[in-house]
């Protein structure tokens, strides 16, 4: 079941109808098209204020790192049903970068005469309440689509999953005191002991005892390794020596000595971060509710959901639903860049980022936005909604399906039928 989202003549948010309802309304030209990737349509009259429908639609998001599921459930006096989801894909490029910016600039600073050093004097880094562009881009990226959704459909409340993660007792192995939290978070004397005595002071590696004993991450910290003690083992200066740069080598038979494994805490730390931010700006736009990751996995599970992102978000909504109604169009949304670096925006009437469709010889076909454009050649680079990138296609077997405006709504390929 697909629906779409309704307005009346003035603009009015009505409630979602079926879609070839919506399609049916076009051919009888009794309401127009105002956008295809969501489906939006717009009636030709104006709808009297009594007979609009004012039955409850609740707004479901499941934040995440790297995805975020978002769903609207509309509240039905016999069956509530479930009119949108999608899955946002997140940014998690803006920490490179940002670090190549950054060298950029420093090395541009460093190349010019009579020049202080300007050291930790920008004013938007040391703001209280800051949050790292990193992660910021994140929440900003959820609340571009939700502010979009508030424009075709309207949201009376909205359900966001808090996430409650004590990421320094994840990391210690063992719930730290008041004071710890305080502290500097890296790896400290007492987990440094820890590791020594649960070794007995003897390298696990050559299985030498009277020599200097050193403390080694299995995981190294510069890809994302923890300081928790199972991810800690003890070896000899020699033989840690001899393992630098080869660490990924060893991994899995130091883990299996110790009976430990890789623990990354950097998804959990990047949801943390800025929920504060995201749901300050939620409040802002209809009433907010928070629930727990428990909560949703006990209700998935009794209504016999399938476990998605965006399945999530529905069951976030708090209002039941069929199992058979979550087998629904799944959207794959990409908020993109609103400013293109591209210094050819158009050629032979398809602009950079439309999205088309290319059609080869053999009558197989292509559905992808342009990335980059070539008039001298009349040629495109396109990026698939599959991800896959290609290069210098011809612009004459395009064909274009809808002019991108900064967000990408496309079909999940999982999904079957046409994917767009």
């Amino acid at each position: 079941m697909t629906h779409c989202f309704v307005l009346d003549a003035q603009g009015r948010k009505l409630s979602p109808t079926k879609e070839k309802r919506a399609w049916y309304l076009i051919r009888k030209q009794k309401a127009i098209l105002k956008c295809k990737f969501p489906m939006v349509i717009q009636l030709v009259r104006e709808v009297p204020e009594e007979e609009i429908d004012t039955t409850p639609i609740h707004l479901g998001i499941d934040d995440g790192s790297k995805l975020a599921g978002i769903a609207l459930v509309q509240e039905c006096g016999t069956e509530n049903k479930p009119v949108f989801k999608g899955t946002i894909e997140l940014r998690i490029d803006v920490k490179e970068k940002l670090a190549v910016r950054r060298g950029h600039r420093r090395y541009r600073r460093q190349h010019k005469k009579y020049r202080p050093a300007r050291f930790d004097n920008r004013s938007s880094s040391r703001k209280e309440g800051r949050i790292p562009p990193s992660i910021r881009q994140k929440k900003d990226s959820v609340l571009r689509v939700v502010r979009q959704l508030t424009k075709w459909v309207r949201i009376d409340q909205i359900f966001l999953e808090d996430v409650l993660i004590d990421n320094r007792a994840l990391e210690k192995g063992y719930k730290p005191y008041r004071w710890e939290y305080q502290q500097r978070n890296r790896l400290d004397e007492n987990i440094r002991k820890a590791a020594i005595l649960r070794d007995r002071n003897t390298c696990q590696d050559c299985g030498a005892t009277n020599t200097r004993m050193e403390v080694h991450h299995i995981t190294p910290r510069r890809l994302h390794g923890s300081d928790s003690i199972h991810n800690l083992i003890t070896l000899c200066s020699k033989c840690h020596e001899k393992i630098a740069g080869e660490e990924l080598l060893h991994s899995q038979r130091f883990y299996q000595k110790i009976k430990g494994k890789s623990i990354s805490f950097r998804d959990a730390m990047h949801v943390m971060q800025g929920k504060t931010y995201l749901q300050k700006a939620l409040r802002e736009i209809a009433p907010l509710n928070l629930t727990t990751g428990g909560d949703t996995a006990n209700k998935r599970i009794d209504w016999d959901i399938e476990k998605t992102h965006a399945n999530d978000s529905i069951v976030i909504c708090n209002l039941r639903v069929n199992p058979e109604q979550c087998e629904m169009k799944d959207w794959v949304i990409k908020p993109m860049k609103k400013r293109s670096s591209k210094k050819i925006k158009s050629a032979n009437g398809i602009y950079h980022r439309d999205f088309v469709r290319y059609t080869k010889r053999n009558g197989e076909s292509y559905i992808a936005y342009i990335t980059a454009l070539y008039p001298e050649r009349n040629q495109c680079n396109m990026t698939t909604i599959d991800g896959k990138v290609l290069k210098r296609y011809g612009l004459s077997r395009l064909s274009l399906l809808w002019r991108f405006n900064r967000i990408y709504w496309l079909i999940n390929s999982n999904e079957g039928g046409e994917s767009w």
